[in-house]
């Protein structure tokens, strides 16, 4: 399975890196304290000429990066790899070594510091960090505190049943493996609470990964450490398990002006959803969501969208039958002079709804829903 879901990132970033030669918009400051600081921008980006992300000019690496493979992986240099180029000089990026941080450590006001990891990134780079870590005790998780310093476009998380791999950070790509996923964050996203006996659990010997998108748009190297604080309660305050589902389409072709893209994901198992997330890049203005159900149209979602405040909205309860389809509608400003396509780069775009339910039922496989 671990093969199989490799060969999937692999299929995925090829995709995204034969997607042709369209312009992009100018990338923002990413991280809770997101900003676009225009001066800093322009010195790594030309706001009146921006390079699209698979523009010739661009150094995307000769292989792209595969969870255990590529640069930072086994049998290669563990200290540095070479990120995404949006500027000849890039360079390469330091792998730090990581602090042995304590697990489920106090960090105030009741959080606990699940996992962490320390990055670097190079001028004008973009990348991604994954990190491993197998879980040494149960955990019901009933909040989350995303800690993302500017250079983090987004966190996510992915659980397998049990270890994949050894327990280390590296370089890698898109995507997380596992079963089924946790809550995740983007620019700006805010702490949030579960509700009332609501919990994500982590039991002893799963193994979670934290990918990180790290893009780094001044003329400096960026340093930090990114990751997520938690709350817990007891086991038997649990009353439902929880997970998260990320439905939306992987394809995109947004022309210049305004535009509505859409996509769709048919659920496979009866749930109750609790909270939405929706995310997309630079040029997202709108998502609404809807669910089709045998008694009709119900809205899930229907608001402005901002990508530097990335944004978990809590809902009432919405009862949802396996067969029940989820539509995403995106609307987009493309101020640009050619289309913009799908993509994981932050010049690229996205059009998913992050959706909360219960039971975890794992239906997902930790893959996004869509067709």
């Amino acid at each position: 399975m671990g093969t199989q879901r490799s060969l999937f990132v692999l299929l995925l970033v090829l995709v995204l890196n034969a997607c042709g030669d369209d312009a992009a918009p100018p990338p923002l400051e990413l991280g809770n304290d997101a900003s676009t600081e225009d001066a800093r921008v322009e010195d790594a980006i030309d706001f009146d000429n921006p390079e699209p992300p698979n523009d010739a000019n661009v150094d995307y690496d000769a292989e792209p990066f595969i969870p255990g493979a590529g640069p930072g992986g086994d049998g290669d240099d563990t200290t540095s790899t070479q990120d995404r180029c949006y500027d000849a000089s890039c360079g390469r990026s330091a792998l730090p070594v990581q602090e042995d941080l304590e697990f489920l450590e106090p960090m105030g006001d009741g959080w606990l510091r699940l996992m962490e990891a320390d990055w670097e990134l190079a001028p004008t780079a973009e990348g991604y960090r994954c990190m491993t870590f197998t879980i040494p005790e149960d955990v019901y998780i009933t909040a989350f505190y995303p800690q993302s310093p500017q250079g983090t476009h987004h966190a996510t998380f992915g659980v397998a049943e049990s270890a994949e791999g050894p327990d280390r950070v590296y370089a890698c790509g898109v995507g997380v493996s596992g079963t089924r996923r946790l809550q995740g964050s983007g620019a700006g996203t805010e702490p949030s609470e579960l509700p009332d006996g609501v919990a994500q659990p982590l039991r002893k010997g799963q193994q979670i990964t934290m990918n990180l998108h790290l893009f780094n748009v001044t003329d400096e190297t960026l340093r930090g450490r990114s990751g997520v604080w938690v709350k817990a309660i007891p086991a038997d305050q649990v009353v439902n398990e929880s997970e998260s589902i990320l439905a939306g389409p992987l394809m995109l072709n947004i022309p210049v002006g305004e535009s509505t893209q859409l996509g769709q994901c048919t659920l496979s198992a009866d749930v109750t959803l609790y909270s939405v997330q929706p995310h997309m890049h630079q040029i997202g203005t709108h998502l609404r969501a809807t669910a089709m159900t045998a008694a009709g149209e119900v809205p899930i979602h229907d608001g402005p969208y901002d990508f530097t405040h990335q944004v978990v909205h809590d809902i009432d309860p919405i009862e949802l039958k396996s067969g029940d389809v989820v539509k995403i509608e995106c609307t987009y400003q493309n101020d640009t002079s050619s289309p913009v396509m799908w993509g994981d780069s932050s010049l690229d775009e996205m059009c998913f709804i992050g959706l909360s339910v219960y039971p975890a039922t794992g239906s997902s496989g930790g893959f996004p829903c869509s067709n």
